[in-house]
């Protein structure tokens, strides 16, 4: 690898870490995205990703887009309200979680 493919890359360390957490390779990203693999290479030198991008990359990951446009600095956290946007169940009480199922409901009526 070069110094050029060394570049320091937070969003390229995010997906790397997500390849890694889900036994995933970059073909396996390609192929679930439709992105070239090249792209990869361009995020590994620094370059960051677009709102596409994102979108494409959180559905592969089945990831809440919102997390992963943070990731890629393309919103910040506030922008995201990511407190809101989805909680995961496993880390809620019983009683947290009726009442997310309740406002989920409230809000398709």
């Amino acid at each position: 690898m070069t110094t050029d493919e060394s570049a320091d890359s937070p969003w390229w360390d995010f997906v790397q870490r997500q390849l890694d957490d889900r036994a995933m390779s970059t073909a396996d990203l390609s192929e679930r995205t439709g992105l070239d693999r090249s792209r990869f290479t361009e995020w590994r030198r620094g370059k960051g990703a677009s709102l596409d991008t994102a979108r494409l990359v959180a559905r592969a990951f089945d990831m809440s887009p919102l997390e992963v446009m943070v990731r890629a600095q393309l919103i910040t956290a506030q922008e995201a309200d990511l407190r809101d946007a989805a909680p995961d169940p496993a880390a809620l009480t019983d009683q947290q979680l009726l009442a997310e199922l309740g406002r989920r409901l409230n809000r398709r009526t």
